[in-house]
């Protein structure tokens, strides 16, 4: 088997939970399901969804990934923060943000 157990896990713990569960029930339907063969369907959905993952960025900028539990549970919290304090920023602030990112100054 090319990938560790660990490898795998730390793969299997940033998806979303339905390919998770899609990658297991296929896994599972094969005759002779065996650890090679359940590496083989999540690189196949890794492949398909390359560069697509859940995380949060921090105020250094860097990358940390997250769980879609984990991403859904931060997401919540700052949802409640919110309705606690009202301190947020406007909608027209956020598209005025999104509509710069289609900038030509990005190429």
């Amino acid at each position: 088997m090319a990938q560790s157990i660990k490898q795998l896990h730390a793969q299997i713990q940033v998806m979303p939970s339905d390919v998770v569960k899609a990658i297991v029930l296929s896994w599972l339907n094969l005759s002779n399901a065996n650890l090679s063969d359940l590496e083989r369907l999540i690189a196949e959905i890794a492949e398909e969804n390359e560069g697509y993952q859940w995380g949060e960025i921090d105020t250094a900028n860097q990358f940390h990934p997250l769980s879609e539990e984990q991403s859904i549970a931060s997401s919540l919290s700052v949802l409640e923060d919110y309705q606690t304090s009202k301190i947020g920023v406007s909608g027209d602030r956020v598209k005025e943000w999104a509509d710069s990112l289609r900038s030509d100054r990005f190429g």
